[in-house]
């Protein structure tokens, strides 16, 4: 993952929302997001989740959409977001008061994704709503690239060999 950024949430709702994936070390990036709630949302929340994949220079629709209760799938386990979410954050989407909430240097297991999906850069954008009324929209960008090939061991050599 490269980018996460709020691009729109309800001021009626949140009074602050921010998103973002910085560098943890040289090589991992990790998800920080904050934000501070002033309304009662409990297990109501439906997140609709829609792939885009790069082609021709823009996004363009790539045909992964779900629509799924947030709740429902933190209790389920999905993708193991509840694991992710219990050692990272405050987040409890069963029981959203109103609160401060964060996810700090949040690590998400990619292990558990979709194996098979297509090498490139995609753009994810997760539109969540309460009772049809919408409250943010998150836009992440990333790439799936190949495992990167094993360094074997280098045998030793014998130099005294090399040299006579």
């Amino acid at each position: 993952m490269e980018i996460a950024q709020i691009t729109w949430f309800n001021t009626s709702v949140y009074k602050y929302a921010k998103a973002d994936f910085v560098l943890y070390n040289r090589t991992q990036r990790v998800l920080n997001v904050s934000w501070n709630q002033i309304v009662d949302l409990r297990n109501d929340m439906i997140m609709d989740i829609q792939l885009y994949k790069m082609m021709s220079n823009e996004y363009r629709f790539f045909p992964v959409t779900v629509k799924v209760n947030a709740c429902a799938e933190f209790t389920r386990n999905t993708f193991s977001v509840q694991d992710t979410v219990f050692k990272y954050s405050n987040i409890r989407p069963c029981n959203l008061k109103p609160d401060f909430y964060y996810i700090r240097n949040g690590m998400p297991d990619f292990s558990k994704c979709p194996p098979h999906m297509p090498r490139g850069s995609y753009k994810i954008v997760w539109t969540v709503t309460f009772h049809s009324y919408l409250i943010y929209v998150l836009e992440m960008y990333g790439k799936i690239l190949d495992k990167p090939v094993d360094w074997k061991k280098i045998p030793k050599h014998n130099w005294d060999e090399r040299f006579n």
